[in-house]
Parts: structure tokens; C-alpha cells; sequence
């Protein structure tokens, strides 16, 4: 077929009338390039970021109005295949429950996926009353209703990511949950409570706002967190913590002059009379006290907000490699001091 094609180019120089005929034959039989986005072999295919996936519906936000759905984005680690299922991290966002949306830890979530991670980034629903930015004269009951509410879509986004597993290539046996600020008392406080817990520590809210979880959706929760990464976020009550019920090796990273999160057990913002929250110290004392693996990282002379990001999303990605090889770390590190054995020397 080339001594045939050679031979047209050849002749269209003393017969020009066959240029056209000699295109329409080299266009006609030029081999088509298979595109690897598509198809790499036997039907494989690279795997390639999703936006807005719908994963909770029929909603009201803090003022009762209508929130017709709920979406998330889904980001894939460089190089993933169809043919391979993947461990996966829910990366909930920063916002003070008063805004924000999944895009705000876009980098983030590049960053930790280039591990070999899934990444979820979820949207939650957001907003309470608040005087200006005087903490101390907030309305804590609907922050507190602003938290639950955030509570029960990020639960809803699990059971939609359970269910849904298959499709989106996710290995529910490595299901991680991880946020920075706001969306790390998200992440913190939707690990460690169902419908039960919530009659304990958020009746009032589970009365007035309903169940924890069915809102959303009404898929099975019965998804298992393997590990958490906390950014500078609180829980509601360190007896949460239970090795008998639910205790989760977790990484957790604070600035030592945090007066917006108390670094033990203390008053939200700082604030007397507040409503008492555990955070740091008081968090990774009580998973060593339940024998759970716990790496607590406080950076001196830092506010809210201590690490960059790079370090967390490095740091976190190692601890949670750690869970899965059953190689779980613990230990108080200062400032920017490596704690990932593949950093320091001991390797996995």
C-alpha cells in the first residue's frame, strides 16, 4: 500500500489533476491513532476526574429553603485504570459552616490523588446565624445545627460512595475520610456518630432535623472508615472514642496559638461559657488510651490553619499507606519533623 500511495505522489507532479485523488487515498488508508484516554488494551481505559455527581437530594439549607441535590467531585490518581480498584479518601472542605464548596481544596485533592489515592470532594450544605466576627456572641445552636446538618450530607456522600463503589473503581475495604478546619470537625464527628450516637451528643438536632443516617439518601450505612486525617478541627466529646465501639488511627495536625480550636479539651473559640469541644493533645491522648494508632503533629507559634498544605496531603497519604500495610504509626512531632517512615530512614 506505500509503493501504491508513493507511486500517486509521483505521478501528481507531471499530472497535478491527480493531487486530489492522491490526498483522498493517503487520507483514506493513513492508520488512526488509538486514543489511550480511551481504550489502552483489551478494553482498559485510563480513568479521568468526574464533576458533580449527584449524591443527596430533596434537602432544606438553615433557613428552610429548598435544596434540590447535593454533588461531589471525584479526582483519580495519575495513570489509573479501569482494570484496578483504588483506596479512597472523602476530602470535606474548609468554610467556618458559614460557605465554601468542593472546589476550595481542589489542590489538595490533586495533591493527595497523585499518591494513588481516589479522592472524593463532597459539597455540604452550610450557614447559622453569626454576629459579624465576634465569636463569643455567635448563636451556638445553630452553628451546632449548621455541624449536624454538614454531618448528615457527608454521611449521605459515604453511602452513595458504598453503594456506587464499583462504578467509580473504589475499594471500600480502604475508605478514609480527611478535611481541613470546618471540614475537619465534619470529618471528625461524621466518623464517629450514627443515629445512636446522635441521641446522645446531638439529640436536640436529631429531633428538629431528623435521622443522620437516611437524610439525602436512603442507600444502606454501611460503609467502614479505615483511618482519619485531621486538620486543626474538633470533636464534639473525646468518650466517642471507644475501642469497643468505634476508634480510628488518625493523623491530626495543629498550630500550637490555635485560639479558634482549643489544642486539648476547651471552649470553642476561646469563648466562656461556650460549649466544651476536644481537639489535638486531648483527641491523641484518648487513641492511645483505647490502643489506636495516633500521629499528632503541633507547629509552634502557628495559628488556625498551622501546616502548608503539601506537608499535610504528604504526610497524611503516608499515614494511611501505613493502615493499609497494618504498619500504623504513633508519636508527637514538632513542627515540619518527618514522621513517615519512608521519610526517616525506617521504611515500611
Amino acid at each position: 500500500m506505500q509503493a501504491i500511495l508513493k507511486t500517486f505522489e509521483n505521478l501528481t507532479v507531471k499530472y497535478p489533476k491527480l493531487i486530489l485523488l492522491s490526498t483522498l487515498l493517503i487520507l483514506f488508508f493513513k492508520p488512526t491513532a488509538v486514543n489511550s484516554q480511551q481504550s489502552i488494551a483489551n478494553g482498559v481505559h485510563e480513568l479521568t476526574d468526574v464533576k458533580n455527581v449527584e449524591f443527596a437530594w430533596n434537602l432544606r439549607d438553615w433557613l428552610g429553603r429548598k435544596v434540590d441535590s447535593l454533588s461531589m467531585d471525584i479526582y483519580y490518581p495519575t495513570g489509573a485504570t479501569s482494570n484496578k480498584k483504588y483506596p479512597t479518601v472523602v476530602l470535606v472542605h474548609a468554610g467556618d459552616f458559614l460557605g465554601g464548596n468542593k472546589t476550595n481544596e481542589s489542590s489538595m485533592c490533586d495533591e493527595l490523588a497523585d499518591y494513588g489515592y481516589i479522592i472524593i470532594a463532597p459539597n455540604y450544605r452550610t450557614g447559622y446565624n453569626r454576629d459579624g466576627a465576634a465569636n463569643c456572641t455567635t448563636d451556638t445552636t445553630t452553628l451546632t445545627n449548621a455541624i449536624y446538618r454538614s454531618m448528615q450530607d457527608c454521611d449521605a456522600c459515604l453511602r452513595f460512595i458504598k453503594a456506587n463503589a464499583g462504578k467509580y473503581n473504589i475499594d471500600t475495604n480502604w475508605l478514609f475520610i480527611s478535611g481541613n478546619s470546618a471540614g475537619c470537625t465534619v470529618a471528625l464527628n461524621t466518623a464517629y456518630t450514627n443515629d445512636s450516637v446522635a441521641n446522645i451528643y446531638f439529640h436536640n438536632q436529631k429531633v428538629s432535623l431528623g435521622s443522620l443516617d437516611s437524610s439525602g439518601n436512603t442507600l444502606p450505612h454501611n460503609y467502614t472508615l479505615k483511618g482519619i486525617g485531621g486538620m486543626w478541627g474538633f470533636l464534639f466529646s473525646d468518650k466517642m472514642i471507644n475501642k469497643h465501639y468505634r476508634s480510628y488511627p488518625t493523623i491530626l495536625f495543629k498550630g500550637a496559638d490555635d485560639v479558634a480550636v482549643p489544642d486539648s479539651a476547651g471552649f470553642l473559640f476561646d469563648c466562656p461559657g461556650s460549649r466544651i469541644v476536644y481537639s489535638g493533645i486531648a483527641m491523641h491522648d484518648r487513641l492511645l488510651s483505647q490502643n489506636t494508632p495516633s500521629t499528632y503533629y503541633i507547629l509552634s507559634q502557628a495559628g488556625h490553619g498551622a501546616y502548608d498544605e503539601e506537608f499535610c496531603m504528604e504526610n497524611i497519604a503516608c499515614f494511611f499507606k501505613s493502615i493499609i500495610l497494618k504498619k500504623a504509626y504513633t508519636g508527637i512531632f514538632y513542627n515540619y519533623t518527618p514522621s513517615c517512615p519512608q521519610y526517616n530512614g525506617d521504611g515500611f
